[in-house]
């Protein structure tokens, strides 16, 4: 099973599809603090990155996959986002109507 859904913690195993995106959405609402494991991950659908790039959990542990590791890992750990170092919503007019 692609999701091993706990308490706090969550590990993404395998492959991750758009079928698991609903479901992780959902554990990433109702946990306070969620960490989410990627070790055993080696495939994640575009939609469950979106997710994690949303929702921002601490990544308790790196993808033993060379890609993931590579190029999806680093948008997971950065601290700040542009949305965040301006303080709003990436979807966010305001300055535009002024």
């Amino acid at each position: 099973m692609p999701l091993e859904l706990h308490e706090e913690t969550a590990n993404l195993v395998g492959v991750v599809t758009v079928d698991e995106v609903e479901q992780l959405v959902g554990w990433l609402r109702s946990v306070k603090r969620p960490k989410v494991a990627l070790r055993r991950c080696n495939h994640l659908h575009t939609g469950a990155l979106q997710a994690l790039l949303l929702f921002k959990p601490k990544i308790s542990s790196a993808p033993n996959d060379a890609f993931l590791a590579a190029q999806v890992l680093p948008l997971l750990t950065t601290s700040s986002g542009l949305a965040s170092r301006q303080g709003r919503e990436p979807h966010d007019d305001r300055d535009a109507r002024r």
